[in-house]
């Protein structure tokens, strides 16, 4: 059931990106859309890599506690990725 609902996650996150994308082109890059877009990129691939580990645990080809230590080890990206919105995107979009 995990493994079903990550994929649909996954096709349900591909359908935001392409619409943050959208507005992207549509109306220009704002230190806010730059945000939200970087964020949906790291959901997205720390989606695609539980499923994975979720993938391998029906096939039987891995455990259950591998998908708690992808998802534990994916937290240091959302912390690096929280830093650099917080302090780096001042300094990159001139404090707007």
């Amino acid at each position: 059931m995990l493994f079903i609902l990550s994929v649909v996650n996954i096709i349900i996150n591909g359908v935001a990106l392409s619409a943050i994308l959208l507005r992207i082109t549509e109306g220009g890059f704002t230190p806010n859309r730059a945000a939200v877009l970087g964020g949906n990129i790291l959901f997205l691939i720390n989606l695609l890599l539980v499923t994975a580990q979720l993938y391998k645990v029906v096939s039987k080809k891995g455990e259950v506690s591998g998908v708690g230590k992808v998802i534990a080890a994916y937290l240091s990206v959302y912390f690096i990725w929280a830093i650099i919105v917080t302090f780096i995107f001042p300094l990159i979009f001139g404090f707007k």
